[in-house]
């Protein structure tokens, strides 16, 4: 790192600097469960990052005259990332899994394994990947002194490129247990076990997607205007306009996929209709995205001393602020037909397993299903295979930038000479926000007339031939295109927040702020990663607004700090040893997040696994979950029908009155079609109890020379912080663990809020 300062003219200022950062990363047992970090399991676990990051500037400063400035401003930026690059490179073959090709050679590894509810074998799915970022930004800003304005005119002008290798689930995966396990099927439920299905081979879901490679180009224009205007001594007010444009996103390799109903792509003629790629006749640009223009943003803010005695002070303001397009969601596109192949087989344990005599060797079943892996080492790019798209995601060629408009408005009071007091109302509403959704869903239309066709019977539908572009064959198998997902902005929130602070300076070695928050925020959909991010019904996107993920209705938080007056005087021994003490503490309460109960029964027929419960009757919630409470299925097949079974453990709430049971298996259960009636986010799952706290112990050697001693307590009273039930464990429906809680384990303070075990921490500092 290295920084230059330099005064060219008593008018002319240049500042330079530039930052070398970097960061190898070895994990040679990687023991964290979760599909994100590899294997829980250490053998053939672990993998490696290598991080790069490079970043420079230069500004000039010219001082046209003593009422205006101007500033002119280069900067890039360079990221480089190798991520999850496997540390055991052993092929598939070599491990017995004989039709199982790494679409990607030089990232070849063991096949991963996931046993739902028990554990994971093998290195991250995410790698290894490559990532090159780039960034350069252009930005000058006239400032100009006029009277009671101070004006402020300016330009952002930013270019982006982006590349990335992406070898997920390069070698391909095993999923065991997901739908119940199979050797349950040769004698009760209860008799079968994932362990076993392992054992002897029998998988639910292989799963294998070709090397993405994707690049984004795109460039972006700000410009804006504003004043600082002190219309009286005690008055001012602040306003302005910004405009922003970000022009559509571009792969240089043309690997994109449009959705445009009823067009026929002439670039690649075998593909299904109603999606378009570059260079197809009918589509806006090669980012197949039409521009949005239109995007302003005024800017409006006040404030007002009241009396004019600086005691009480009232504050407001409004804006609209816009997002950029997330650069991940268009990351989703590479690796798609017909520039690559997904992989989803389902065993067909019918036929003879191989000659060794297990059906995981071949989960390709002897040509059941396509096997082009290396794809595009063996000149498969621009081939479609049967079904055509079994998996993509489309850009939606009308998607605008999503904007927020936030207001807030409140007062600060000088309580007495060292204290003040605030209460603020904020809020936000989110308007044009990206929402994921399916377009070539099942129908209900097509799905009743399955129905129909099969005289009633439900277990003899088929929600994939239901499907538009599904061009289902004889045998009930499409041949067209499956899941199409896509981004639109069509997401709304809204949030609304009273915050209430206390705020007091140092006074009698006693400083501290005390901060109370009461809000409520509700959404649609609450991020890109979330389960939640895709409608549950696509035809109805009301059936997905309620309370937001992150949502806490309470939240308090203080933090003291006090230097302890004893031993503070005199040069003794004694005073030096007793003296120089200090408490810090950070307090946090807080209402637990909102959750939503899964059913995972596909009640819908629609296989998007996002349909929820019907509730019964009350769903009480255990305030203490260190109790250990035990529930079963009832033998009516409808009560408390969302447990795997009976079930042991730190349940959070009662599941008697949650039917997951559809109503073509249970009379009474989940109605055939329907999502269940429960709403999402409609219970709350546990709160925060924290306290962390600091002991500091300040040795004074001279006046600039003195050693600090530092003692940090997290969690300092060892109290359990619970995870809610989630979309993966104790929300959904059938799971091991439904209905209960878990705790978090991590011995790492690097998330949002840790909920871990205390945690001690110590430092020594010398200031000099």
């Amino acid at each position: 790192m290295f920084r230059v300062d330099y005064n060219l003219s008593n008018k002319d200022a240049i500042s330079a600097f530039y930052i070398f950062d970097d960061q190898p990363q070895t994990y040679p047992f990687q023991i964290i469960q979760g599909a994100s970090t590899g294997g829980d399991v250490p053998v053939g676990s672990g993998f490696s990052n290598a991080q790069r990051f490079q970043t420079g500037s230069i500004s000039w400063t010219r001082t046209i005259s003593p009422i205006m400035v101007n500033e002119f401003r280069f900067a890039t930026n360079r990221s480089a990332i190798l991520q999850s690059d496997p540390t055991d490179k052993t092929t598939p073959q070599a491990l017995g899994f004989t039709s199982v090709n790494a679409d990607d050679p030089k990232g070849a590894a063991p096949p991963l394994m996931f046993l739902n509810g028990a554990f994971s074998l093998g290195p991250s799915p995410q790698g290894p990947t490559k990532l090159h970022d780039t960034t350069f930004q252009y930005q000058d800003t006239l400032s100009w002194t006029r009277g009671n304005h101070q004006l402020k005119f300016g330009g952002d002008f930013r270019w982006v490129e982006n590349n990335f290798n992406f070898d997920f689930f390069n070698n391909g995966s095993f999923f065991f247990g997901d739908f119940g396990p199979y050797t349950g099927l040769f004698g009760t439920a209860s008799n079968g076990s994932v362990l076993a299905d392992f054992v002897g081979g029998f998988w639910d879901n292989y799963f294998q997607f070709s090397t993405a490679r994707y690049g984004i180009r795109t460039h972006s224009l700000y410009f804006f205007g504003q004043d600082a205007w002190k219309i009286r001594k005690n008055f001012g007010l602040d306003f302005g306009l910004r405009y922003e444009y970000n022009s559509p996103q571009v792969d240089p390799g043309n690997e994109i996929i449009g959705w445009f109903p009823g067009q026929q792509s002439t670039k690649f003629p075998g593909s299904p209709p109603d999606v378009l790629y570059p260079g197809d006749p009918g589509t806006p640009n090669r980012g197949l995205v039409y521009p949005d223009r239109n995007n302003f943003a005024p800017r409006l803010g006040f404030a007002w001393d009241i009396f004019g005695n600086s005691r009480l002070v009232m504050r407001g303001g409004a804006g609209i602020f816009y997002d950029i397009e997330d650069g991940a969601l268009n990351l989703q596109f590479g690796g798609q037909p017909p520039f690559g192949y997904v992989a989803n087989n389902f065993p067909d344990y019918t036929s003879v397993p191989t000659a060794q005599g297990t059906f995981v060797s071949d989960p390709f079943f002897g040509g059941l299903y396509p096997d082009p892996y290396p794809f595009a080492l063996q000149g498969k790019i621009g081939t479609f295979f049967s079904p055509a798209i079994s998996f993509a995601f489309v850009v939606s060629p009308h998607f605008r930038t999503p904007y927020s408009e936030h207001f807030n408005y409140g007062f600060q009071y000088q309580l007495t000479k060292n204290t003040m007091v605030e209460a603020v109302y904020a809020g936000s509403l989110g308007r044009k926000a990206i929402q994921s959704t399916e377009t070539n869903f099942p129908t209900l239309a097509a799905l009743q007339a399955q129905l129909a066709a099969a005289g009633g019977d439900a277990s003899q539908l088929n929600p994939e031939c239901a499907r538009p572009l599904a061009a289902c064959d004889a045998n009930g198998n499409p041949t067209g295109a499956q899941q199409l997902l896509t981004n639109v902005s069509e997401g709304t929130s809204s949030s609304h927040q009273l915050q209430l602070t206390v705020d007091r300076r140092l006074r009698h070695g006693l400083q501290f702020r005390a901060a109370y928050t009461l809000s409520k925020s509700i959404d649609d959909s609450s991020g890109f990663r979330a389960r939640s991010s895709t409608l549950t019904d696509p035809t109805n996107p009301r059936l997905d607004r309620g309370l937001a993920d992150f949502d806490a209705t309470h939240r308090l938080v203080i933090s003291p700090i006090w230097q302890i007056p004893f031993g503070s005087h005199g040069n003794s021994l004694l005073s030096k040893l007793t003296g120089g003490w200090s408490v810090a503490a950070i307090v946090s309460f807080q209402s637990g997040n909102p959750f939503t109960i899964y059913s995972n029964n596909n009640s819908s027929q629609l296989n998007n696994f996002l349909d929820r419960a019907d509730v019964i009757g009350p769903v009480t919630i255990f305030k203490d979950p260190r109790t250990i409470r035990t529930f079963s299925p009832s033998l009516d097949g409808l009560h408390g029908s969302c447990l795997g079974g009976k079930e042991t453990g730190p349940f959070w709430f009662d599941p008697t009155n949650l039917v997951c049971a559809n109503d073509f298996d249970v009379p009474g259960g989940v109605p055939l079609f329907s999502h269940g009636n429960m709403g999402r986010n409609s219970l709350r799952g546990p709160g925060i109890n924290n306290w962390d706290i600091s002991i500091l112990k300040d040795f004074k050697f001279t006046e600039s020379k003195s050693l600090q001693f530092q003692a940090s307590f997290f969690n300092a009273f060892n109290h359990v912080q619970f995870f809610g039930p989630s979309s993966s464990e104790g929300a959904s429906g059938f799971s091991s663990n439904f209905g209960q809680v878990t705790s978090d384990t991590t011995p790492s303070t690097t998330t949002a809020y840790y909920r871990g075990p205390r945690l001690i921490q110590f430092a020594l500092k010398l200031y000099f």
